[in-house]
Formats: structure tokens, C-alpha cells, sequence
């Protein structure tokens, strides 16, 4: 008889939260509006954006130094207005961008031995302004070194050259504010969803909209994120609210390859693409659930779902080179469980 169930080799994958000994306590998680992961990571830090008295401070927190932050931890702290995204340089972990309220983005150097500094970090390396509303989003591309992107509320995307501190392509024709931007795999275009639910993939070299397409038809938020060469998912709401998960040809934005209506609840759903493994993980803002598909034959296909009691508010992915491999990790989060909590949660 044929076997009813699909054969995939992670079909067994599961996920694991950490003890409490194995977080990171004692933090002051931003309790900002904004739609943002409120966290970043890479295979040396963590990085939250932080809820500051004045102005606009991020902390970064070595891994190794789990358990309770001191009370008087350096802060990164030059912007005059909330942070509100940070993005680690996929070609240096000792650099980071950052976002703020303020209209700029700025880019700093993480100084060696910040566990034992006493004061802020206050310097940037570079001040990327003259955006003319808040700075939402923040990416590096990820195969030209010091090539970022910054999406404003002026409805505009600005390609800087970080080294020489100049706008190399202004990302012109959205209606309303952008909700999230994405590189491609081979740094060539920039895909973007916007309020007015429209999703776009633009040229990164000459500015130009090379393809857009109508895309969820709900008034909440939405994402999007490259699954693999030449194909985008996208989260976001219908008109009745169910949070849905599409599938689109890069090429043709007419319509999705694939809708999938995943559940109705008010949270946003966060996508995260891991290229090795070919599989994508959707988690819910305000609810504990992680669930991961696998991309093969141009489908997505639904392996299994980690579910937790405590409500995650953001999520950051540990880039591939920084899983445990001889413990067979294939993806690890970092979990903003409260306002004062990162939870590690592992996928094996």
C-alpha cells in the first residue's frame, strides 16, 4: 500500500525552549509600537532594542554571558528617538546597524570587552541621515560588504555605501508606509511590502520596480521574505482577518503560486527562511507557536509547529554558521518571551 505520509528527512525535526538558567534576564526589551523583531543575533551577539528613558539605546550581550544582566550594562545610545530595528553585517560580527525615530540609521563597531565597560557606547562609526520620517527597517545585502538598506516612513528605500557615508539608489513608489524589506540571495533586487498591499521587487542597482503585484488584502501588517533563488513568501491578513502564508514567483507578481490560510488570530505572523535546510518557519506575535514547512517541488509543504505557553513579542534567527551541528541543530531562535526575557529556542 503507498504510504499516505510524505517522505522528508525533516519531517522529525523538533524544537526545544531553554531552561531559565540558559536565558538572558534582566533586560529592558523597547516596548515600541513599531512592528519590529526587537532582537538580532549572530554567532557573537544578541542584540535588544532597549526600552530607554530618553532618547534611543540598544544593548548587544555577548552569548556566552547567559543569566542576569547588572543593572548599570553599556548601552548604545546616539539616537535622540526610540531604536527601532537593528541588523548584524553578515561580513563582520562586530558590526551593527541600527534604526531609530530620530529619521537616522547609524552603524557601529562593538567594542572588545563590553561585559566589564562601565559606560555607553556612544560613538558610531557612521550616521546615515537625511531620511525624511523614522527609520522602521534596517538590512545589509548579503553579498556586497557595507551595502545597506534603509526604509523610512517617508516612503522611500535608500541604498547607502556605508564606507563613504552617500545614498548610492534611492527605492521610490510606495503609497504608504513600508512593513518590511528583503534582499535577494544574490544581493541583486529588493523585495518590500507597504500598507497600501502592494508588494514590489525592485532593482537594487538602478531603482527601479522591476515587479508588483497586489498582495494580502487585510489592513494589518506583512512581511516578506526570498525562498531560494526566485520565489517569496509572504505573511499578512485577509479582509476577515485569517493570518495567511503566500508563495509568489519572483518574476510575476500577478498572482501567488500558493495561499495557505494558517489560523485567525490578531498577531502578526513573522517569516524566516533557512536556505540549508530549504524550510521556512512562520511564528505569531503574541502566541507561542512556531510552524515549519518545507519548500520543495514549489510548494510549501507543513512539517510540524513548536508550541510554547509563554507568548513570544519578536524572534531573531541565528545565521546557519553559528547552529550546533554536532548536536544536529538546524535553526536556532532567540525568543523575546517579556519585557525583560530572551528565551533560546532550539531546532533539532
Amino acid at each position: 500500500m503507498a504510504s499516505i505520509v510524505r517522505a522528508s528527512k525533516y519531517r522529525h525535526v523538533y524544537g526545544t525552549g531553554s531552561k531559565r538558567e540558559e536565558c538572558y534576564e534582566n533586560l529592558r526589551v523597547s516596548i515600541n509600537a513599531w512592528d519590529t523583531n526587537y532582537v538580532a543575533a549572530n554567532p557573537k551577539y544578541l542584540a535588544v532594542n532597549w526600552n530607554a528613558g530618553g532618547g534611543g539605546a540598544f544593548c548587544v550581550v555577548a552569548h556566552e554571558h547567559v543569566g542576569k544582566l547588572r543593572g548599570d550594562y553599556p548601552l548604545f545610545s546616539a539616537h535622540a528617538g526610540a531604536v527601532l530595528d537593528t541588523a548584524f553585517s553578515p561580513f563582520d560580527d562586530g558590526v551593527i546597524a541600527s534604526g531609530a525615530e530620530d529619521h537616522q540609521a547609524m552603524v557601529w563597531r562593538v567594542p572588545e570587552g563590553l561585559n566589564e565597560r562601565e559606560e555607553d557606547v556612544t560613538e558610531p562609526v557612521a550616521v546615515l541621515g537625511g531620511h525624511g520620517r523614522k527609520v522602521g527597517h534596517v538590512a545589509w545585502n548579503p553579498v556586497a560588504e557595507g551595502v545597506l538598506a534603509v526604509a523610512s516612513s517617508d516612503h522611500t528605500v535608500r541604498i547607502w555605501d556605508v564606507g563613504q557615508k552617500t545614498v548610492r539608489v534611492t527605492l521610490q513608489g510606495f503609497k504608504d508606509s513600508i512593513m518590511s524589506i528583503a534582499w535577494s540571495n544574490d544581493g541583486a533586487l529588493l523585495a518590500a511590502t507597504c500598507r497600501d498591499k502592494r508588494l514590489r521587487v525592485f532593482d537594487a542597482r538602478s531603482g527601479q520596480v522591476v515587479q508588483e503585484g497586489a498582495g494580502h488584502l487585510g489592513v494589518k501588517g506583512s512581511r516578506v521574505v526570498w525562498v531560494g533563488a526566485d520565489r517569496l513568501a509572504t505573511t499578512g491578513f485577509s479582509r476577515t482577518s485569517d493570518r495567511e502564508l503566500y508563495l509568489w514567483d519572483a518574476g510575476n507578481l500577478d498572482k501567488p503560486l500558493s495561499k495557505t490560510t494558517v489560523d485567525m488570530s490578531a498577531g502578526m505572523l513573522m517569516p524566516f527562511y533557512d536556505a540549508g535546510s530549504q524550510m521556512l518557519y512562520v511564528a505569531g506575535k503574541g502566541d507561542g507557536n512556531i510552524r515549519y514547512y518545507e519548500f520543495a517541488d514549489d510548494k510549501l509543504y507543513l512539517l510540524s509547529e513548536y508550541s510554547s505557553p509563554e507568548p513570544q513579542r519578536g524572534l531573531a534567527p541565528m545565521p546557519k554558521r553559528g547552529v550546533d551541528v554536532p548536536k544536529c541543530e538546524v535553526m536556532r531562535f532567540y525568543k523575546v518571551a517579556s519585557d525583560t526575557l530572551v528565551e533560546p529556542v532550539s531546532f533539532r
